[in-house]
């Protein structure tokens, strides 16, 4: 790896706390809103997860007087107004901004966007005023390509000094820091120009609704005799996608549980609660289990169902020894503890950043193969010889979790009830001061309004120049070919009808799909017989035509002439 550089290291920031989220003033947002970002129908996917957990936190615990989303498709809207109303906005007032109006979210302040790529929304931004808002995006996973393309654009894209893009662990800084680094020094050995980050990179973790993970009188009998597990077994439970190859291996925690079974003298029971995206991740599951934990009553449930979402309250221990690069930060170790849970996890990225080694639980040595080691890995990825799937599985397998000591901990866990009652009380009062959306959304709050100083104090990075194109590889097509065509439209071209055209002739024009298939790009109807009515008076110059419309009509009225000319309802020669 290259030296660091200043030029190429974006400036950061320790992570806001909710206590000084709350002496800070608060702020709004506009929320970025598809629904297939929110949508947890398909199964409980940790970027959709957080998505919607962080909206239903906005929703519930936004200092904002209301509402409002950035759209594209225009059924989004009711789907987020449906969304608000589902988690508790019933009375404020909620609206909606298209997307072909971004230049309103100005009136807020800042656009938040449920994931990394700043830089399309920062080009579509630099055509309508740059100050007007602050761009705030989060990390999710950072091994997917797509998702480095959009660190990327951190340089590449006009992201300014009041936009941020939140990291939720100290590591994910470090590899978005990293990964800028990098492609900085690239552009400086290309250029010889130095290239900066401008945006901020926050550290803000994602939440979870405490109240959410409180138990029912009853609850634990109930759901253990649901299942057939007696009362006074041990059960271990694993949350989340069931999935070696993007999420967590399970053979360490089969080991670890197969010791465990044979070292306490107590029937153990392992509850894994997730979802298999095909049945070859389930008999890979089932195959490793046959072998690696025979002594392990392994009971696996669809945590689609609502009521096997409960499965907290019917364990002892929370054990999830993640050891993808897929994984970012971790949610769930997080809804164990404000379970009440003690936890059992890898010492890998977000784990080691939520949960307190000796305190909430136990956090297990990891190992990685060696930088340099990897290269290849990367080829093949890049390439597409390998998709993400085979990327990360093939990452995974070179880096372990330590099965003993997580068998260790586990057993001490076993044995020792108090440790299990305080380790679990810790960590609900750490998941309920440090994790809950109260506090989150009050962080991102303060952040927010904090950009909103920057942009009134800061210098604007590549201010758009008059007459020139705000998105130069986006352009005005009209501009960029502007030689394909013997002739363009011009402020002093006369133009003129043909015998016979008139305003009815256009309209019947404009319902024929192949002589407007847009024209939702043209002048309505009526403007568009004004221009008729007008050159009915004799021939005009199209500046003069054009100078009839308001202004922001006018660039519709050229294409409208043009679109005239096209279906030989006017003539320019």
């Amino acid at each position: 790896m290259s030296s660091p550089s200043a030029s190429a290291a974006p400036r950061s920031k320790e992570r806001i706390s909710a206590a000084d989220a709350a002496a800070r003033s608060s702020s709004a947002a506009v929320i970025a809103f598809a629904g297939v970002d929110y949508d947890l129908s398909g199964g409980v996917a940790g970027r959709r997860s957080a998505s919607a957990g962080f909206l239903a936190g906005y929703v519930r615990h936004a200092a904002a007087a209301g509402l409002t989303c950035l759209v594209r498709e225009p059924e989004d809207a009711p789907a987020f107004r449906d969304f608000v109303l589902r988690h508790g906005g019933v009375g404020r007032p909620v609206d909606s901004i298209a997307l072909s109006e971004l230049s309103r979210v100005a009136e807020i302040g800042t656009l938040y966007a449920p994931g990394p790529d700043l830089g399309p929304f920062a080009w579509l931004r630099r055509g309508s005023g740059q100050r007007g808002f602050s761009l705030v995006g989060v990390t999710h996973t950072l091994s997917e390509l797509h998702a480095m393309e959009a660190v990327g654009h951190l340089l590449t894209a006009p992201v300014q000094p009041w936009d941020a893009l939140v990291c939720t662990t100290k590591a994910a800084q470090r590899a978005v820091a990293r990964a800028l680094e990098e492609y900085g020094d690239y552009f400086r050995s290309l250029t010889g120009s130095k290239i900066a980050c401008r945006a901020e990179l926050p550290i803000i973790p994602l939440g979870v609704d405490s109240d959410a993970f409180l138990a029912r009188d009853g609850e634990r009998g109930a759901f253990r005799a649901r299942h057939g597990i007696p009362q006074d077994a041990v059960v271990l439970l694993y949350v989340g996608r069931l999935d070696h190859a993007e999420k967590a291996n399970p053979v360490p925690l089969y080991i670890a549980a197969q010791h465990a079974a044979e070292r306490v003298g107590r029937p153990v029971h392992l509850l894994e609660v997730g979802w298999f995206r095909s049945d070859f991740f389930a008999q890979a599951f089932a195959q490793a289990a046959a072998v690696l934990a025979p002594s392990v009553t392994r009971i696996v449930l669809d945590s689609r169902e609502d009521a096997n979402r409960r499965a907290w309250f019917a364990a002892d221990i929370f054990v999830s020894l993640a050891d993808s690069v897929q994984e970012t930060f971790g949610l769930t170790p997080i809804e164990a503890m404000a379970a009440g849970l003690p936890v059992v996890v890898s010492d890998w990225d977000g784990y080691r950043e939520t949960v307190r080694d000796g305190i909430d639980g136990f956090r297990v040595p990891t190992l990685m193969a060696p930088p340099g080691s990897g290269d290849g890995l990367a080829f093949d990825y890049a390439s597409g010889a390998f998709n993400h799937t085979m990327f990360s599985a093939a990452a995974s397998q070179s880096s372990a979790v330590d099965a003993g000591a997580c068998a260790e901990a586990i057993i001490r866990l076993i044995a020792d009830p108090e440790l299990r009652g305080r380790m679990g009380a810790a960590g609900r009062r750490r998941a309920r001061d440090e994790f809950d959306w109260r506090a989150v959304i009050a962080a991102y709050q303060a952040l927010w309004s904090e950009l909103g100083e920057r942009r009134r104090s800061c210098a604007e990075a590549a201010a758009p120049v008059a007459g020139r194109p705000a998105r130069p590889l986006a352009m005005d097509p009209f501009d960029l070919f502007r030689d394909w065509p013997s002739d363009r439209l011009a402020p002093e071209t006369v133009v003129r009808l043909p015998l016979g055209a008139t305003a009815s002739l256009a309209g019947a024009m404009r319902e024929l799909g192949a002589a407007s298939p847009m024209p939702q790009t043209l002048l309505d109807a009526a403007n568009t017989e004004r221009l008729l009515e007008a050159l009915q008076r004799g021939p005009a110059a199209a500046g003069d035509l054009v100078g009839m419309l308001e202004p922001g009509r006018r660039p519709a009225g050229w294409r409208t002439l043009a679109w005239l000319a096209k279906t030989a309802l006017l003539t320019w020669r």
